[in-house]
């Protein structure tokens, strides 16, 4: 039976880091480069307790060798108001993660199957080494989540002063290590994403969807990113967050979609860019906004969708991220006048299986 209870701060559980999947197009300019994304306030650098790195090291490991299921509630926050949706998650390793929720009035029902992520062919620390190399880290306390004893490890930006807000919290079930809740916060202390079990069986999962989703198998590595780069290709090191690039792919039908993946260990975006004119007849489901003066579509909050044209590419953003890091990812894309090419209806579909491979815990 499924139980709707209020979840104090809403977590986003085992929400993907701002993963961006990014293409710029040869001739683009390339966004402004932040500052070192590993320093803090003052060039501050993270500090990790012993015990919180000992509990996330062992979150991955959960999440790679543990099944479950169960019922998650998840939140989101953006100035047009509060975006709130109860899903079933089955999880099994090795073969994905499958999300399906019933739909309202506002949104239609769906399932989506999320494949495991592997390793990034970019950035080898995985989410849970981005995480220490951006925040600090400490154990907090005790708590419980679905009935479950959880340990609370708090993620902070370092240098900021004791009574500045926690960057995030994450619950970690204490038997099996899997992260049963988590929050992030803006730097008022004001929650932007959240999720949290409200039921969860673990050792019990099931991917529904036979063989599930699977990453794209054009990895991009470093050598070939080089390359990419010397032949005119803008794919910056970092994006505004600050968030570091963790992997890179090709894929679609054609192969000629790039997608550039970026994380802060907290945050995750992916960008999607093809070569092609936006139709935007296709787009009747995404509400037309403005940003950073740019024209765009937007779509949902959990995940936020944007789409745009800049020249003959066209860009899909598919962001689990506060809405100000989803404004400041856009902005630093290109936003050329829009040129002929081939029509593209909906670039974004199916990308959500895509934005969702990098996962601070697998």
């Amino acid at each position: 039976m499924r139980r709707l209870v209020p979840v104090a701060g809403a977590v986003v559980l085992i929400a993907p880091l701002i993963v961006v999947a990014l293409v710029v197009a040869p001739g683009d300019s390339a966004p402004p480069q932040p500052a070192d994304p590993s320093a803090g306030m003052d060039g501050a650098r993270p500090v990790i307790a012993p015990e919180a790195r000992s509990l996330l090291d062992h979150a991955v490991e959960a999440a790679a060798t543990t099944s479950y299921s169960g019922v998650q509630f998840v939140s989101a926050w953006s100035s047009s108001g509060t975006t709130s949706e109860v899903v079933d998650v089955d999880h099994e390793p090795g073969r994905g993660t499958t999300v399906r929720t019933d739909g309202t009035l506002a949104s239609p029902a769906r399932s989506m199957t999320l494949a495991d992520a592997g390793t990034p062919s970019i950035d080898q620390t995985g989410g849970v080494g981005l995480l220490m190399s951006h925040y600090s880290l400490s154990v907090v306390g005790e708590d419980e989540v679905a009935g479950r004893p959880a340990d609370v490890v708090v993620a902070r930006r370092p240098g900021a002063p004791a009574t500045a807000p926690d960057a995030a919290r994450f619950w970690l079930d204490r038997e099996s290590g899997l992260v049963l809740r988590r929050e992030v916060y803006d730097r008022r202390g004001r929650t932007t994403r959240a999720s949290a079990f409200v039921v969860v069986s673990i050792g019990s999962g099931r991917v529904l969807t036979g063989t599930g989703a699977q990453p794209w198998s054009s990895e991009i590595n470093t050598v070939a990113l080089s390359r990419m780069r010397d032949q005119g290709w803008r794919c910056p090191a970092t994006l505004p967050g600050p968030l570091t690039l963790v992997d890179a792919r090709r894929g679609g039908e054609d192969g000629r979609i790039v997608h550039l993946s970026y994380s802060d260990g907290i945050a995750t975006v992916s960008v999607f860019a093809q070569r092609g004119r936006l139709d935007t007849d296709g787009l009747s489901e995404q509400r037309q906004a403005v940003i950073d003066g740019h024209e765009v579509w937007i779509s949902g909050d959990v995940p936020r969708r944007v789409v745009w044209a800049s020249g003959r590419t066209v860009y899909t953003v598919v962001a689990d991220a506060p809405e100000r890091t989803v404004e400041q990812v856009v902005a630093a894309l290109p936003h050329h006048p829009a040129a002929d090419g081939d029509t593209l209806g909906r670039l974004g579909r199916g990308l959500d299986r895509v934005a969702s491979w990098f996962n601070p815990f697998s």
